[in-house]
C-alpha cells in the first residue's frame, strides 16, 4: 500500500531552472504537492539560520511582481488567474505560466518570524522576505555546484586518468539526477569558467608566496 504524508508548511522559491532536476532527485522529500517533491533544506549547513529570518505575511502585499518568493495562498491565486485571464495576471503579478513553473515548494518550520519579531505559525500565507528568499537561493546553488564538483571527482576516478570533455561530464550528471540536457551547455560553460576561477586563485597564491 502507497504511504501517504501530510504535507508540511511550505513556501514556493524561485529558483534557477537548471537546478530543479538536482533539487528534485537530492532533496525531494516524501511528501509531494503539485506534482512536486516538497524539497527539504533544513538539514544544509546554514539553512536553519535563514529559516528564522523575518518572512511576509503574503496576503497583506499588494499586487505587482511576485517576487523572489510566494505563499502557497498566493500560488494557488494566480494559478487560477492563469486559467480564467492570463493577460490580467501577467499584467498585475509580472506571471506568466512559464514563469511560475520557476518556483519550487520548500519545506519550512512549524514557526516563523514575523516583521514584528514575533513567531507564529507557518501558514499557507507565509512567504520568504526579499532578504531570506535571495540567501536561500544563494545556499542552494553553492550545494549544487558542491554536488557537481563531488560527481566530478568520481567522474575522473572511474577515467581513470584519461582526459575527457567536461560536456561528457555535465551530460552525466544530467542524466544521473534528472536535469534536462537543455541546460547541458550553460553548466558546461558554468562549470568551467569556476574551474578557471579555481585555478586563477591558487596560481595567485602560489605566486603571492
Amino acid at each position: 500500500m502507497e504511504k501517504t504524508y501530510k504535507l508540511p508548511a511550505i513556501t514556493w522559491l524561485k529558483v534557477t531552472d537548471y537546478l530543479h532536476g538536482w533539487l528534485q532527485y537530492e532533496l525531494g522529500g516524501g511528501a509531494m504537492v503539485k506534482g512536486q517533491k516538497v524539497i527539504c533544506v533544513q538539514h544544509l549547513p546554514g539553512a536553519r539560520h535563514l529559516l528564522k529570518m523575518e518572512t511576509v505575511d503574503d496576503v497583506t502585499v499588494a499586487p505587482g511582481d511576485a517576487g523572489i518568493s510566494m505563499s502557497d495562498t498566493r500560488k494557488n491565486c494566480i494559478e487560477y488567474g492563469l486559467k480564467l485571464d492570463p493577460d490580467t495576471v501577467e499584467k498585475l503579478y509580472g506571471m506568466t505560466k512559464e514563469r511560475l513553473k520557476m518556483y519550487v515548494p520548500i519545506e519550512c518550520p512549524k514557526l516563523c518570524l514575523t516583521k514584528n519579531g514575533v513567531l507564529r505559525p507557518w501558514t499557507l500565507d507565509v512567504c520568504f522576505s526579499q532578504k531570506q528568499g535571495t540567501a536561500l537561493h544563494r545556499l542552494l546553488r553553492q550545494e549544487f555546484w558542491k554536488a557537481v564538483e563531488k560527481f566530478n571527482e568520481e567522474y575522473a576516478r572511474r577515467m581513470d586518468g584519461m582526459k575527457y570533455p567536461a560536456v561528457e561530464m555535465i551530460e552525466e550528471f544530467c542524466m544521473e539526477t534528472g536535469t534536462s540536457d537543455i541546460h547541458v551547455d550553460a553548466l558546461r560553460r558554468e562549470w568551467q569558467r569556476r574551474v578557471k576561477r579555481g585555478k586563477d586563485s591558487v596560481n595567485a597564491s602560489c605566486s603571492s608566496l
